[in-house]
């Protein structure tokens, strides 16, 4: 079941549809985007609330992407290493006689 949460973000308030629980993970959310933005304005001549937004949009996007490019490296470093050890292992035990 969904409700409204009502947010805020750099003196804006928002209405958001969220399920019901979930109002610390949305308002954590919204501090998120909050401090970034923030972080942008400190850093920049941005005063536009909705350049502010999408710079920050973009930055967080970017943080995700380069998340997953580091999760799917490491994936796939594990996968790597898992094979070798598969391969070991096959040949540990086909070179073993039995008793």
């Amino acid at each position: 079941m969904k409700h409204i949460v009502y947010i805020n973000i750099m003196g804006h308030e928002y209405p958001v549809e969220a399920n019901i629980g979930d109002e610390l993970y949305v308002n954590r959310l919204a501090q998120i985007v909050e401090e970034k933005m923030r972080e942008i304005k400190e850093g920049s001549k941005v005063v536009d609330s909705y350049k502010l937004a999408v710079m920050a949009a973009m930055n967080i996007a970017d943080d995700l992407l380069r998340l997953q490019d580091t999760r799917g490296t490491v994936s796939e470093s594990f996968e790597h290493k898992a094979d070798e050890l598969i391969q070991m292992l096959d040949s540990a035990l086909l070179g073993a006689t039995p008793s």
